[in-house]
């Protein structure tokens, strides 16, 4: 039977491999997963070479894997180009919920990170900083920078307060993801609303707003 994608489509026989591979890559780390037990999570019989006839190895698996998750997480431009709204909460709102999909959608790529980080070779360090870190980070100070030329008020630390906005969403997502249990049970809607509000205080502070 076919399995899903990261779309949700159903899978192909090397889709099916990359998922299973990086799956396993975030459980146990590259040096702990087996090209046998790829092929098995993948629906495949284990050591029957099935992976080969779609990639050269483990770590060709490996780098696919990583540049799907990639592309599928590469789309914040796609969400600002929405903006602007016309109305600030709206727009703090959708960047909100665009985020924490997005933290979703990378979970085992970034579960990953964490238990390779030290392991991984420098160049693909620099990528991985520069398509998950850099690069949306680029893209939000940009916004605000439009929104503070817009308002005609002086500019404040922008990365730090673009750093300030999305890192609680991570840590929030984190543990969710590590517990399954969140203080005071608070869930997506409530974090989102009470972000927004945080965000809106300031912009009415500097004078965005």
């Amino acid at each position: 039977m076919e399995k899903a994608t990261l779309a949700g489509e159903t899978a192909s026989t090397p889709e099916r491999i990359l998922d299973a591979a990086m799956r396993l890559f975030a459980e146990r780390g590259y040096g702990g997963t087996s090209v046998g037990e790829i092929e098995r999570a993948a629906g495949l019989a284990p050591r029957s070479g099935a992976l080969y006839q779609h990639f050269n190895g483990k770590e060709d698996v490996l780098e696919k894997a990583i540049e799907r998750h990639l592309e599928a997480v590469d789309d914040l431009g796609a969400a600002l180009e929405m903006l602007p709204l016309g109305d600030l909460r709206a727009e703090l709102t959708l960047l909100a919920r665009w985020n924490l999909a997005s933290l979703d959608r990378r979970a085992p790529l970034t579960q990953f990170v964490h238990k390779e980080a030290d392991r991984l070779p420098t160049k693909l360090r620099n990528k991985l900083y520069a398509r998950l870190v850099e690069r949306p980070y680029v893209q939000v100070v940009s916004w605000l920078r439009g929104r503070v030329k817009e308002a005609g008020v002086e500019e404040p630390d922008l990365h730090a307060l673009a750093l300030i906005m999305i890192e609680p969403m991570s840590s929030y997502r984190s543990i969710e993801q590590l517990f399954g249990s969140m203080p005071g049970e608070v869930d997506d809607e409530r974090f989102i609303e009470t972000w927004v509000d945080v965000c809106l205080a300031y912009a009415r502070s500097v004078g965005l707003t």
